[in-house]
């Protein structure tokens, strides 16, 4: 009996042991030494359970002001895998102020963040010297207080009575650390990070695998082409559109993947339906999809029903049915769609006699 005892404490002293060496791993520690900065600091690489890498982060205290009179800042900063900044954190002991040490609001805390997922803000362009009135006697108590103190170009940047704070903490979260992350990321990265970046809900990951997995001919690597594809039948619109446009239209050539085409087409919003059709008249199209093509003609805009018979008749080949389809609107009450139909398909070499006879006999509204 005190055999089994001793092993099934050994047993849970083991799993213990192993559960502390699997957290352990959830992070890793990279010492930063970075020129330009007084001391090396920490950057974290936090794992996700499946042991993926999920973000960085970094812990800060730091000064935040011209002297020594307001408040260092202990904040942790938090980053995607690209070096985008993400989020923030405050211990609740320890909070933001603002002027005269009056703590940040709920509303402050939302502007912040604000503030700093902007990469795009003015404060990029100004030394911190050059935003307040040098004449103001003491600048960390009265930047903010005195009218007018804060240049005009910058005070929708930043939140009153904490000038320094923003903008501090704006150039930490978009600074040389971006950097770092970039070339610990890329150290790192396998092909099955980026199959999860191109199935990811963050944009900069799709953009930046699709840049990884297809060359500037708009040849994919064989491994990644269901993950692309499946980028352009998604619901970023942009990225379907920027795999759309550069894409080799090789990987269009059989009728089955015309079909996903096809149907992605009808189920995608109009702008990219329009950037789908431009480069679709470039393919040799299957005559099914053809036939669906024309099947379909009477659900869509004038815009877009005339795209589709530049596709149309950009074809060297019609199926009879399509003709068949095309010969309707010649006969039909709407005017405009006889006429667009007329046009487009009046110089066709190789059009079946019936149409032929139908173009001849067309009368201009």
């Amino acid at each position: 009996m005190k055999k089994a005892y001793r092993q099934v404490v050994i047993l849970l002293i083991g799993c213990f042991w192993w559960g502390a060496l699997i957290a352990q791993e959830h992070q890793q520690v990279y010492t930063v030494s970075a020129a330009g900065v007084e001391e090396p600091y920490e950057l974290v690489l936090v794992y996700d359970s499946a042991q993926f890498p999920a973000y960085f982060f970094r812990d800060i205290f730091t000064p935040v002001c011209l002297d020594s009179v307001c408040k260092p800042v202990r904040i942790k900063l938090f980053w995607d895998l690209l070096g985008n900044y993400l989020r923030y954190e405050v211990p609740p002991d320890e909070p933001l102020t603002k002027l005269n040490h009056e703590e940040f609001a709920p509303e402050d805390h939302e502007r912040l963040q604000e503030i700093l997922s902007n990469e795009q803000s003015l404060l990029k362009d100004f030394k911190m010297e050059e935003l307040v009135d040098r004449n103001t006697q003491k600048l960390s108590d009265s930047v903010d207080a005195v009218t007018g103190a804060t240049k005009n170009t910058v005070k929708s940047e930043v939140i009153e009575g904490a000038l320094y704070t923003c903008y501090t903490l704006w150039h930490l979260a978009h600074g040389p650390v971006v950097g770092e992350i970039q070339k610990r990321t890329s150290a790192m990265l396998t092909d099955p990070m980026l199959h999860r970046f191109l199935r990811d809900t963050n944009f900069h990951y799709v953009y930046f695998a699709l840049n990884e997995v297809m060359d500037t001919a708009g040849i994919i690597h064989p491994d990644f082409l269901p993950d692309v594809l499946s980028v352009l039948a998604g619901d970023n619109v942009f990225a379907a559109r920027y795999v759309w446009q550069r894409i080799d239209l090789r990987y269009f050539a059989e009728r089955e993947q015309q079909e996903r085409l096809w149907d992605i087409f009808e189920r995608t919003p109009y702008t990219q339906q329009l950037a789908l059709l431009k480069r679709m008249s470039a393919l040799v199209l299957d005559p099914h999809v053809l036939n669906d093509m024309a099947s379909g003609l009477s659900k869509l805009n004038p815009t877009l029903f005339k795209q589709i018979l530049h596709v149309i008749a950009a074809q060297d080949l019609l199926p009879s049915f399509t003709q068949e389809k095309l010969l309707t609107y010649l006969t039909s009450a709407d005017q405009e769609k006889s006429r667009l139909v007329y046009e487009t398909l009046k110089n066709h070499s190789n059009l079946d006699e019936p149409l032929k006879k139908q173009l001849s006999l067309y009368k201009k509204p």
